[in-house]
């Protein structure tokens, strides 16, 4: 295993924006890694922002870096957890926060986290770094502490230039300098897709990892029973998270992406199908603002559409598991978040709207005879919805994962494990594995 000093067990620095108790599905593969780790006798400490807040027994093992974002009223505060209110109509992307490289967390938590890395390194020096994005910020500490002789795991949740999710600053080639030096430099890159990982090995000849995300089974033990949420005597289609969806725009046919194309299949499929109305409820859980709720509820939608809100992580799960179906939407070829796991573990058919060389589409039909459309055409995805909706209402307990499908190879207990044999393997030969 990597190697600490004599008198001390190993020692691994995580160093994640978001982190718990923010309940934001980013945060589950640092948690669960972290967790792993000190399950394989690997000490650990984690360094993050304090958008996250705080937890009982955080001590020295948890270092929560000041954040601008904590001082000013924003929807992000809402969004992550930081403070419990609700969340007003989201604002476009701040035209300022385009001229900051990488992104605004550079700013805003940037200075505080390298004042906390370089107290660390001096205090109880890591035998490595592992940094995780979004946001890319977190990459900066491992620049940092690889110039100080640390091994470095740069892992990516999301591609940096590749498909980025919001268009990116002006300063594009500096940009593109910052992500070649981070995967240039850093001793080992892993990606939770195939399509980020070859992205990094086309463009910088790097040998890049996929290392897959993943669900962790450890939080199944609180789940709660949310059957009460649903309605008996329909096919209940849940969806969990926020939406991409712009609310200024009223018309849901607009450049809303694969979420508001959904709805506007879904507003279709009802007009044709009166009768879907008794037989059909789709179920967000998540954060909504108040534009937003009106706007998924509006016209053909009212019957059919509840808004439950933001649920802790345990009933949100349990949300998962007590529905008919589910709802999973991405216009992004190198979109794989956590959600997607959790889904595949709840064992229901999953209803996809995703572009079919995406990384979620793939997965997902291999896993079993889930339903991926193309965000194409609305009258397209709404016959995909009547035949996914028809085929599950008429078997509600038919559905099977594909035979040979291993989900255990998603459990994030196993994928630390390969994480750890990284290490092992690319910086054995630095002597800091044994």
């Amino acid at each position: 295993m990597i190697m600490g000093d004599n008198d001390r067990r190993p020692h691994v620095l995580f160093v994640s924006y978001l982190f718990t108790p923010s309940e934001q599905i980013a945060v589950r593969r640092a948690a669960a890694f972290r967790d792993a780790f000190e399950e394989l006798g690997i000490r650990t400490t984690v360094l993050t922002s304090a958008i996250s807040g705080s937890a009982d027994g955080d001590g020295a093992r948890v270092v929560r870096s000041g954040d601008l974002r904590t001082r000013f009223e924003t929807q992000y505060q809402a969004l992550v957890g930081f403070k419990d209110a609700p969340v007003a109509e989201r604002n476009a992307q701040r035209w300022w926060s385009r001229a900051i490289v990488p992104d605004v967390t550079a700013v805003s938590w940037g200075g505080s986290a390298l004042v906390n890395l370089l107290r660390l390194v001096r205090r109880d020096r890591p035998d490595a770094i592992f940094t995780t994005s979004p946001p890319e910020s977190a990459h900066l500490l491992g620049l940092a502490a690889h110039r100080l002789g640390i091994p470095w795991v740069a892992d990516f949740r999301d591609g940096w230039m590749f498909e980025p999710p919001a268009p990116r600053s002006r300063l594009a080639r500096l940009d593109r300098a910052l992500e070649r030096l981070v995967a240039t430099r850093a001793d080992v890159v892993t990606a939770v897709n195939e399509p980020i990982a070859e992205d990094f090995r086309r463009r910088y000849g790097v040998p890049a990892v996929h290392l897959t995300n993943g669900f962790d089974p450890r939080r199944a033990a609180a789940v709660t029973d949310e059957r009460r949420l649903l309605d008996p005597d329909r096919f209940s289609l849940v969806y969990t998270g926020t939406l991409a969806l712009d609310a200024k725009q009223r018309a849901l046919q607009d450049r809303g992406g694969a979420a508001a194309l959904f709805l506007a299949a879904l507003e279709r499929l009802l007009g044709e199908r009166p009768a879907l109305r008794g037989e059909l409820e789709l179920v967000f859980a998540g954060t909504f603002s108040q534009a937003e709720r009106e706007l998924v509820t509006r016209g053909e939608l009212a019957d059919v559409v509840r808004v439950v809100g933001r649920l802790p992580s345990a009933r949100a799960l349990g949300l998962q598991r007590a529905a008919d179906g589910l709802l999973l939407l991405t216009g992004r070829r190198d979109a794989n978040t956590g959600k997607v796991y959790e889904y595949l573990a709840a064992r229901k058919p999953i209803f996809v709207l995703a572009p079919s060389g995406s990384a979620a589409a793939a997965l997902l039909r291999r896993a079993g005879p889930h339903t991926v459309i193309e965000p194409a055409e609305v009258d397209e995805v709404a016959r995909g919805l009547a035949e996914y909706v028809d085929t599950w209402s008429a078997r509600p307990d038919g559905f099977r994962l594909a035979p040979g499908f291993d989900l255990e190879e998603f459990d994030f207990r196993r994928i630390a494990g390969q994480l750890l044999n990284l290490l092992q393997a690319r910086l054995g030969e630095a002597g800091q594995v044994g």
